[in-house]
């Protein structure tokens, strides 16, 4: 009898023993998952705070670049580049090439003088457009549009200067790809329907025709 009251004894002691290890396993268990949400909280919080401030970097460096890129202009036309408050590469209906902005007159007759697509430009803050390279000659001839007949074409910033071809920036003209040489006349526009280096034709002023705007791209 004395025997199995100790079994009893011991048996309800292991019982409650067991209980309070459960117990305690189950409050240690608990508190670990506490601690490791709060762990993963605290790793959030910072992966955004972190984040944040990699934006703020970023667009400070943004702001910057932007900065030293408008500096870089002798009168930055802000109503072109950022006419809602947010600078773009180029203005809109611009097209973007190289580093240059271009707009192509695409619009119907009546068309424009040399004289009169100048001052369109000028009115843009920019000129007419100036060709230096066979690249750049090659996107503007493969951008313009064939219209009218074979003789329209569109105005570009070259004319004749004391008896010499001269861009509207001042730099002489080295490519020389005419499609008239040796003609009298002292304005120069450039046609669809030519070969790639032959396809500048030397004319007069008066005649109307459409033309290309230049301005120096945004580049940030």
């Amino acid at each position: 009898m004395i025997e199995l009251m100790v079994i009893c004894v011991i048996w309800v002691a292991v019982a409650m023993e067991t209980k309070k290890l459960k117990q305690n396993l189950s409050e240690l268990e608990a508190k670990e998952k506490r601690d490791l949400e709060n762990q993963t909280e605290d790793l959030r919080m910072n992966m955004t705070k972190l984040q944040n401030q990699n934006e703020q970097l970023r667009n400070r460096d943004k702001l910057n670049k932007i900065l030293a890129a408008i500096i870089s202009y002798t009168n930055f036309p802000a109503d072109l580049f950022c006419p809602d408050g947010v600078c773009q590469t180029c203005p809109k209906d611009w097209i973007h090439f190289q580093e240059s902005c271009y707009f192509f007159y695409n619009l119907g007759s009546p068309w424009k003088t040399w004289d009169q697509s100048r001052q369109f430009c000028q009115r843009m803050k920019s000129d007419l457009v100036v060709i230096s390279s066979l690249e750049e000659q090659t996107f503007i001839k493969n951008t313009i549009q064939y219209y009218y007949d074979t003789h329209h074409g569109y105005w570009i910033g070259l004319q004749k200067v004391n008896n010499n071809w001269t861009w509207v920036d001042g730099s002489p003209d080295t490519l020389r790809y005419w499609n008239n040489p040796g003609s009298s006349e002292n304005f120069a526009y450039i046609i669809q329907n030519a070969t790639l280096t032959q396809s500048w034709i030397q004319f007069r002023n008066g005649f109307l025709v459409r033309f290309i705007c230049e301005i120096k791209a945004l580049i940030f």
